[in-house]
């Protein structure tokens, strides 16, 4: 083994074969270390892994310069345990995949999930819950910002929470006649003082404190 380790080091030319012996038997030593890994602990990693589903589903508007504010809150639930994806307008078709197939699966449809978007991402959030509703997949709440149509609104969703600016010609008021009022929440900003009065719009509303406190401490409730 030592005339083979001094042949490769020297055929490698630059690499002293005290060095070459060295790394080798650092290697070794690594290998040895996880080797000593039980099944039962990496059974156990597996499992956790194997169990991570992602809750909560931030939703861009167009182009995504405009909702960035989503990806501040996303980290700051990531803080709380909560796993808080953010994606594109255009991914509605692929966020509806990954959750049928996280939350088909055994086991883990006891998981609670909530879908947040903005403009144009609020449209795609309403759009995926109203595509899980043929998978039987229940969305436990539905959060909205200046979406610019008012539907689907969809019977799998618990709760639909919209916050809209009226008559700046984008935002929505959401309604439906087949779902009850009582799942619906409209929130006119242009009456709240601490968005409408900070001078935030459509443009920049995801990034208002009094906004992001709130759909984070209702993400909090939902799926605590």
């Amino acid at each position: 083994m030592r005339g083979l380790i001094h042949c490769l080091a020297q055929g490698a030319g630059f690499i002293p074969v005290r060095a070459f012996v060295l790394a080798w038997a650092l290697a070794i030593g690594i290998a040895a270390g996880a080797a000593t890994t039980t099944p039962t602990a990496a059974l156990a990693a597996s499992k956790k892994a194997s169990d991570e589903v992602t809750q909560v589903y931030f939703i861009r508007g167009f182009l995504g310069v405009f909702s960035t504010g989503f990806d501040k809150m996303a980290k700051e639930l990531g803080k709380s345990g909560i796993d808080a994806k953010v994606y594109g307008h255009l991914s509605g078709g692929a966020i509806s995949s990954k959750i049928a197939k996280e939350f088909g699966q055994s086991g883990k449809r006891r998981k609670k999930l909530v879908l947040i978007g903005h403009s144009f991402g609020g449209n795609a959030a309403l759009a995926v819950a109203n595509r899980l509703r043929s998978k039987d997949i229940t969305v436990d709440l539905v959060i909205t910002v200046d979406p610019t149509r008012s539907g689907p609104v969809s019977s799998n969703v618990r709760q639909y929470v919209n916050y809209y600016f009226p008559g700046n010609g984008l935002g929505a008021k959401l309604a439906s006649k087949s779902v009850s009022a009582k799942r619906i929440k409209n929130i006119d900003m242009r009456k709240r003082v601490d968005i409408a009065g900070e001078g935030d719009d459509h443009w920049t509303v995801t990034h208002n404190a009094a906004i992001s406190k709130e759909i984070t401490d209702a993400i909090r409730r939902t799926v605590k």
